[in-house]
């Protein structure tokens, strides 16, 4: 009454009153709340005793219960449930107490929060479940609790389209896993970018739920929307362990990845030998080539293994010479790799060993590919891709080019940019292959094409 006679007063004085608040909320009482949060079991009881409102609400919507079920106290739960605390009740976001325990994984308070009438197919704002959560937590107890009171195993949650199980393979919860299959859980379902929980187990390299969903009829050949492969995702992580199960289920030792490389290619550029070795057992072709490239050999910096993008048509031996893997290619040369092939672009294995690899290796290239005279098409020698870093330190890089220079390889040509192996290592730069490259074309009583502008 008091309000409406102010408002009826400004109108007929033509004031403009400002909005008050509501008197519910005025009063609102939170000292439960912050009892619950100071952990103050003193004040808690003295309030619950006194009757103070059990469901009061802070302005986000968290009540007295959502926040002893989130710090895990329990016993003030039970307090509040008894004193008649709603299970259901959520706050801005969704959050319930189900959810907020299914998150702790607290299986008993979860089995207390149902019994008192809590929802097991609540969600949050986003849509994730319950169930979600409990499997990301990694809880099967809980899972098990919240499907038995009507929680649905296979819900996806709208935004990514990810269901439980795939919650639990990310998490490499794998008892979760295997506990949701036999709750029904679909194996196949797919994410909205085709992620399925076998892609997502490969991604965490859990070798158990792995090989559980592929007992499951999980394929181990399905496609993501890129195209992409369980097998290739795993062993672009690095995961050998995922990818060895996954070969082990049937995965397609023949699938390439979106730039055309094979698993044998993938598993030698990064030095895997485990993974090399199982893949040729399996009668990976060591002579595979990555496609051709489309690109001009301008656009590639004039070369395949310098500065510039990959040239196409490499074997994965090139790629382990390149990435310094010796123990790699003599596996590969020993199935049948053959170190005559070229690249696209003419370069050869010694070459891309050149580019990349420490000495060590570098003379294993020689010895099965002694050709220094190599020429690409872009008119680069191993000296123009040898002053490249590329990963090792510049007393590394002097060491090849001592070799190579020892073995007879063309210390200053100029390739089709016009440029030499000093111009190159100077634009870098690699002072100490300047250095080198300078002295050793002196020594022959040559001047060098380009001197160095440094």
């Amino acid at each position: 009454m008091v309000r409406r006679a102010l408002f009826l007063f400004a109108i007929v004085c033509g004031w403009t009153l400002p909005v008050l608040p509501a008197l519910h909320a005025q009063q609102r009482d939170v000292r439960l709340i912050e009892a619950v949060k100071r952990r103050d079991q003193k004040a808690f009881a003295a309030l619950l005793q006194a009757k103070a409102d059990v469901n009061a609400v802070q302005p986000d919507g968290a009540t007295a219960l959502a926040w002893a079920v989130h710090l895990g106290e329990r016993r003030m739960a039970e307090a509040l449930l008894a004193a008649g605390a709603d299970a259901n009740a959520a706050d801005e976001y969704g959050e319930t107490p189900v959810t907020l325990a299914a998150a702790n994984a607290d299986a008993a308070l979860v089995q207390r929060l149902l019994a008192a009438g809590g929802n097991a197919r609540g969600a949050r704002w986003n849509g994730e479940t319950a169930v979600m959560i409990a499997a990301g937590a990694g809880s099967l107890d809980v899972v098990r609790q919240l499907v038995r009171h009507g929680a649905d195993v296979n819900a996806a949650e709208p935004r990514g389209g990810q269901t439980t199980l795939m919650w639990a393979a990310a998490e490499g919860h794998s008892d979760v896993v295997a506990g949701l299959i036999e709750l029904g859980a679909n194996v196949s379902a797919a994410s909205r970018a085709g992620f399925t929980p076998l892609v997502f187990a490969a991604i965490k390299d859990d070798v158990a739920s792995i090989r559980t969903l592929i007992e499951a009829g999980a394929n181990p050949n399905v496609a993501l929307r890129s195209g992409t492969r369980p097998v290739i995702v795993a062993m672009q992580y690095q995961h050998t362990a995922a990818a060895l199960a996954l070969l082990e289920g049937g995965a397609d030792i023949m699938v390439r990845d979106r730039a055309g490389s094979t698993t044998l290619h993938l598993a030698a550029q990064v030095g895997d030998i485990k993974l090399v070795r199982a893949l040729l057992a399996k009668e990976a072709d060591p002579n595979a080539r990555t496609p051709k490239s489309m690109a001009p050999a301008a656009a590639r910096g004039g070369g395949g293994f310098g500065r510039g993008g990959a040239a196409g048509e490499q074997t994965p031996l090139m790629m382990a010479a390149r990435a310094d893997h010796e123990d790699v290619m003599r596996a590969l040369v020993a199935a049948g790799a053959d170190p005559a092939r070229k690249a696209q672009d003419g370069t050869s294995v010694l070459m891309a060993a050149a580019a990349g690899a420490r000495l060590t290796t570098l003379k294993y290239a020689y010895e099965i590919d002694p050709h220094v005279d190599v020429v690409t098409t872009t008119g680069n020698t191993p000296m123009h891709v040898a002053v490249a870093l590329n990963g090792r330190t510049q007393p590394e890089v002097v060491e090849v080019i001592a070799f190579l220079a020892d073995h007879g390889a063309r210390l200053d040509e100029m390739n089709r940019a016009g440029r030499t192996p000093i111009a190159i290592a100077d634009g870098l730069p690699v002072d100490l292959a300047v250095d080198l490259l300078t002295k050793l074309i002196t020594a022959r009583g040559e001047v060098p094409k380009i001197p160095s502008k440094r």
